[in-house]
């Protein structure tokens, strides 16, 4: 009897510690069931980039125009190249003789309260009303003179004051001038003229068939000499051209050559003696029947005035 009471305890004390076991288990997992959850932790990846094949720079564009693609560039330097500026050779006293060619950008420099004169060729017309980009500060007018028999169209220009520039242009009855105008404080061009070198060539040949046989190719003449002051001042009847025809020799001078005293005409010999040769005028040139190598054209007693002709 004693021994199944103690049978009884033991198996009831084995399932209340089982019991305990099982309570402590289960308050263990809801304690950790409310805990809050933790962030899952940020994973970032970096890219690699992908090995690549290097490229060859291209090969630079065998034309100008192909590489440069900034059109301000080009007409700024095509502006700049046609640009034609006053220099001593083109001076006569107070003139600035300009060669005239289509498309140049003639410069002239003027001054407040100072009028610049621009001269145009004798006989040539002026087509409308010459045309200025500012003119609000620039005075521009119009006169005319009288020049060889023929009349001479001029065009006056003034700025209001110094520091500005702007454009004019002239449109005639033969060509037109594109002008820059520039203004200073005081240095200004008193007048500027042009020369027209395909027209002079026309006339001269014209001078040329008048002076010479009419049955003489003008293509074939020789203008190959030069023409230097040896003695003295320039002289107002310095030749203009000298030339030959094969058979005879011509000297040009200028018109004013035809009321001024004219100079002698010696032919230099190898050891440079002088000798006078014969020749004949017409119009305005000297006609020597004859080649030489060197002459020299002489006009005075003491201090004599001498230019020599060297043919080359």
């Amino acid at each position: 009897m004693r021994r199944r009471h103690l049978l009884t305890l033991l198996i009831t004390a084995s399932v209340l510690q089982l019991g305990g076991c099982t309570q402590s288990t289960t308050g263990t997992m809801l304690e950790a069931s409310l805990e809050p959850e933790q962030p899952a932790p940020e994973v970032r990846i970096t890219p690699t980039p992908l090995a690549q094949n290097r490229q060859q720079p291209l090969p630079k564009p065998d034309h100008p125009e192909q590489q440069n693609h900034r059109p301000w560039l080009v007409i700024e330097q095509a502006n700049a190249s046609s640009a034609q500026n006053p220099d001593s050779h083109g001076y006569f006293n107070a003139i600035m003789t300009y060669d005239y060619t289509e498309g140049y950008l003639y410069q002239v420099y003027t001054a407040p309260l100072r009028l610049t004169d621009i001269q145009l060729q004798p006989g040539e017309k002026i087509v409308g009303t010459p045309a200025a980009g500012d003119t609000v500060r620039w005075v521009v007018g119009v006169g005319r003179s009288i020049k060889d028999g023929k009349e001479q169209q001029h065009i006056y220009v003034k700025p209001t004051k110094p520091g500005l520039q702007t454009t004019l242009i002239v449109t005639t009855d033969r060509r037109t001038y594109h002008i820059e105008l520039h203004s200073y404080r005081e240095t200004y061009m008193a007048s500027v003229a042009w020369s027209y070198p395909h027209d002079d060539l026309r006339e001269q040949i014209s001078q040329i068939r008048s002076t010479t046989d009419p049955q003489v190719d003008i293509s074939k003449l020789n203008f190959d000499y030069t023409v230097r002051v040896k003695n003295g001042r320039q002289p107002a009847w310095l030749p203009v051209k000298v030339f030959d025809d094969g058979t005879k020799t011509f000297i040009q001078f200028s018109r004013d050559m035809l009321v001024r005293e004219a100079p002698a005409l010696f032919v230099l010999g190898e050891e440079g003696s002088a000798q006078l040769v014969n020749y004949r005028m017409k119009n305005n040139y000297y006609i020597v029947d004859r080649l030489f190598d060197r002459a020299e054209l002489r006009l005075g007693e003491n201090n004599q005035n001498i230019v020599r002709i060297v043919r080359r």
